[in-house]
């Protein structure tokens, strides 16, 4: 977990929920304090309890300042070359950065410190930063159960505000070979312009926004979800604006209000078809014939005039080039549960 992701744990979860970590925090508090004491006794005999301070208050400062020179560089570059930049300023920028700062300091204190006195604290200051670094390892666990419990109980995340989204009726539909299938959109009001939609996992958002999302498509600020019964509803984040006022809401589907079942239908034309509702675009593929009467599959459906971030296909949906590639035989629909083989929902065009 990162630290924003921690951040947001931490902060959506209730104060009682979060003694175990809490603990955790105090005792790795106790501990720094506890070095920090000892250090500070080894300087009070000679009067230079006020030189170890600004020493240490050096250290707070290189600390990050380290971990940038080191982290920063490395993250700019991609591919391998990547990990060998991060080692090689690990070996030779980092404890120049860091011993060299705790000498400089300790020889500028008054009373100065002497060279083997300030590499002392150099050492012991990197100590005293691996009892947090230690407890943050011990405390993932934990933290990993919290964020669990925040998605098991669909906590709001902190900042999300009131839907502006309208939630049309759950549809509840039976696809051949898929079973119950559900599907509901979310439409946007005038004025409003959707930016991003996310979904949460296991209590976390994703860092990586280009991967794809089959459980749901994007339709000019609408947004078209379609999940099986075998998959977890989603729950997801609209990043949205309005009047240039950024904004962020959740929502999770209300599985109780779902409609009565009913079998989900694709009425085909010779350039297109007209889905009962809509499909996420990443879902499907096509089965087509061509004119001389040859069969083949389309699984790369997206045509060069449709964008990955309008990814619906809508009532309405039409080939550009239906006369040269065929007409659609059948709409395929696949579900990836998260164990098992997927689920291949296969709706045909019925004999002419």
């Amino acid at each position: 977990m990162d630290f924003d992701q921690i951040l947001y744990t931490l902060q959506s979860l209730p104060l009682a929920d979060l003694r175990p970590l809490i603990m955790i925090a105090v005792a790795t508090a106790a501990a720094v304090l506890l070095a920090l004491s000892i250090e500070a006794r080894l300087f009070k005999p000679s009067g230079r309890m006020g030189s170890w301070f600004g020493v240490r208050i050096v250290s707070t400062v290189m600390a990050p300042l380290t971990f940038a020179l080191v982290v920063l560089p490395a993250r700019a570059i991609s591919g391998m070359e990547a990990l060998a930049v991060f080692y090689l300023l690990l070996l030779t920028v980092a404890p120049l950065a860091w011993f060299g700062s705790h000498w400089l300091a300790g020889r500028w204190m008054r009373p100065p410190l002497a060279p083997g006195e300030s590499m002392l604290l150099a050492v012991s200051g990197l100590a005293i930063l691996a009892i947090p670094a230690f407890a943050l390892g011990f405390a993932q666990l934990p933290l990993q159960e919290a964020a669990r419990e925040v998605d098991r109980r669909h906590l709001p995340s902190p900042g999300a505000v009131p839907m502006v989204h309208a939630a049309q009726p759950l549809q509840r539909f039976t696809m051949p070979g898929a079973g119950v299938v559900y599907a509901q959109t979310l439409k946007a009001p005038p004025g409003v312009q959707l930016e991003r939609v996310e979904r949460r996992v296991g209590g976390l958002w994703p860092t990586d926004h280009s991967t794809a999302h089959p459980m749901w498509c994007v339709h000019g600020s609408d947004v078209h979800l379609m999940w099986s019964a075998g998959e977890a509803a989603p729950y997801l984040r609209l990043h949205w604006a309005r009047d240039g006022r950024k904004s962020r809401s959740e929502f999770f589907p209300d599985l109780a209000a779902a409609q009565e079942p009913r079998a989900f239908t694709i009425a085909f034309r010779p350039d297109g078809f007209d889905p009962v509702a809509p499909i996420p675009r990443s879902r499907a593929y096509f089965e087509m014939k061509r004119n001389d009467g040859s069969a083949w599959t389309n699984t790369n459906i997206q045509q060069p005039d449709e964008s990955l971030a309008q990814d619906c296909l809508m009532p309405g949906y039409q080939r550009a080039s239906w006369q040269e590639e065929g007409q659609v035989q059948a709409v395929g629909i696949m579900f990836h549960l998260p164990q098992g083989q997927p689920l291949r929902a296969l709706v045909t065009r019925p004999p002419a």
